[in-house]
């Protein structure tokens, strides 16, 4: 009769020793075993997930006649938080593809909820050129009822992105015609960009030809964002304008 069993009580992660003392009327030596989950001399070390009711028995014998002793073990469950691994600081480059996918268990068996804060909460985050920094991020393992918390550092570091110059063509014009390089530059990194111009058209973008300037340049424009530098070349054809000799003074000589 269950009702009538002697009951013992433990908390998860408890160790069961049961101590027994037999005796025999006839002083035969009497030999004892339990039934699972204690091993043969009455101990069972219990873990977290084994909350629960569990009968056994006590069988004790002189080799001729037995006796049986039915109890119930009572194992109180007893939360513990979830367990949560593989979280440590994360270095990426811009423009890299960062992934993130901590580990988390629970010793009691129960359902685990895991949250990432931004920009980890998805589990992954799609750097660009604007993500350089760092980031703190917080998981959080919960059943429900206890969490583990752990933090980790993402660093993104910075790549640069160099400078883009457009709105350059080569140039053909005339002796005397007026060369304009109008050079447009833009930055991703919203970096201060300083562009020059080689001679003859120098940094202020305008040369002035004269009657003496034909033939083929290289003019190379160069934009530097102090963290690299691009160039482009641009061809100038300076083309011959023959223009009449010009009579500049006529003086009287007497001799």
């Amino acid at each position: 009769d269950e009702v009538e069993m002697q009951v013992l009580e433990v908390n998860e992660n408890e160790m069961v020793r049961l101590n027994v003392k037999v005796s025999d009327p006839d002083q035969d030596k009497v030999e004892y075993s339990f039934t699972p989950p204690l091993n043969q001399v009455g101990q069972w070390k219990t873990n977290y997930g084994d909350a629960g009711e569990y009968i056994v028995t006590l069988t004790a014998t002189d080799g001729v006649l037995t006796t049986e002793k039915k109890m119930k073990i009572v194992v109180n469950r007893v939360n513990v938080a979830p367990l949560l691994s593989g979280v440590a600081d994360l270095h990426a480059e811009e423009g890299e593809l960062v992934s993130f996918k901590p580990v988390a268990s629970d010793p009691n068996g129960d359902q685990v909820t895991v949250t990432i804060s931004e920009p980890l909460q998805s589990g992954s985050f799609a750097t660009d050129h604007t993500s350089a920094g760092e980031y703190q991020v917080k998981v959080v393992a919960s059943d429900g009822e206890l969490s583990t918390e752990k933090n980790l550092v993402l660093i993104v570091h910075d790549v640069n992105e160099l400078p883009v110059l457009t709105n350059l063509q080569d140039v053909v014009v005339k002796e005397g015609e007026t060369v304009t390089l109008q050079p447009a530059v833009s930055d991703l990194d919203d970096d201060d960009v300083k562009v020059t111009i080689s001679e003859p058209v120098g940094n202020s973008g305008v040369w002035k030809t004269l009657y003496t300037d034909h033939g083929e340049y290289v003019v190379t424009v160069t934009a530097n964002d102090r963290k690299g530098i691009v160039t482009k070349q641009v061809k100038l054809s300076v083309e011959d304008v023959n223009m009449p000799p010009v009579i500049v003074e006529v003086k009287l000589v007497v001799s």
